[in-house]
């Protein structure tokens, strides 16, 4: 009894999750100015149609800026993955000098609010020649202080016997890593990817401030400009929001069972 209660409760909140995305894809398939507030216009298929699709890519060059967005968030996730699992290892499973105080300094930087770097970073940018560049928006978002904290605490936890049995065996550093510490902490690579994905996805002040060519902004620079111009019709901007959501929602389907390994584990217990 208490096992179906729990699926009913379970079935109801996916419901409640999942109503604003079935609305919205509704809302984009009906002609403009037809809307969607009752059941009878939930169950009136006859009047769908893909023409505010057709004029979303027609009026604005979303096709390109979803494959800026991919692009750019492939490069961020892979790069940034390496280099947090990297810093990660080294924190958890390396002696050397100082590593409690330099650990400190990467952790602080999670106080560090983006706003507060946005004057440095474009000038940076600009005297790199880098604005209006795609590299402007891959380059800055290499590392994160959060990714490093995450897995690190997944490599902590796994055993140092594993550790120890390969040292003596004559396994160096990079392969402690390669061969022990990523597949043991896969889940949690994963999990730190969809994260990385997402967030890249998702930046928007400062693909902004340092994108100024249509043709080579990001998605979530370039539909903000988009929608306003059509913001008397809701139709035309749920059908923009729908390809927006898309890769974002085909990425959690493909990779859901790793998201929910990693938030379930934490590590490899000795």
């Amino acid at each position: 009894m208490k096992r179906i209660t729990l699926n009913v409760v379970a079935v109801v909140l996916a419901l409640l999750f999942i109503f604003p995305l079935i609305w919205m894809l509704l809302v984009s398939l009906k002609p403009n100015g037809v809307n969607v507030y009752t059941l009878s216009d939930w169950i009136k298929w006859s009047d769908l149609t893909f023409a505010n699709y057709a004029k979303v890519m027609k009026d604005s060059q979303i096709l390109r800026w979803t494959w800026n967005s991919a692009v750019i968030g492939v490069i961020t996730t892979v790069v940034s993955l390496l280099f947090s699992s990297l810093a990660a290892f080294s924190f958890s499973k390396l002696p050397f000098k100082s590593k409690g105080l330099f650990y400190l300094l990467i952790v602080s930087g999670l106080l560090i609010p983006t706003e507060a770097i946005l004057i440095p970073l474009y000038e940076t940018t600009l005297h790199l020649k880098l604005i209006d560049n795609i590299w402007a928006i891959i380059l800055p978002g290499l590392t994160n202080p959060l990714g490093i904290l995450l897995l690190k605490q997944f490599m902590d936890g796994v055993p140092k016997d594993y550790i120890e049995a390969a040292q003596i065996d004559g396994c160096r550093s990079i392969n402690l890593w390669l061969r022990i510490c990523l597949p043991l902490t896969k889940s949690a690579m994963v999990s730190v990817g969809i994260f990385y994905f997402i967030l890249s996805w998702n930046n928007f002040l400062w693909p902004y401030l340092s994108i100024t060519s249509q043709e080579n902004m990001i998605l979530s620079a370039g539909l903000p400009t988009f929608l306003s111009n059509n913001i008397m019709s809701l139709n035309m901007i749920m059908a923009a929001s729908s390809i927006a959501a898309i890769p974002t929602i085909v990425v959690f389907i493909l990779l859901q069972r790793h998201i929910v390994q990693g938030v379930a584990m934490s590590g490899v217990k000795g």
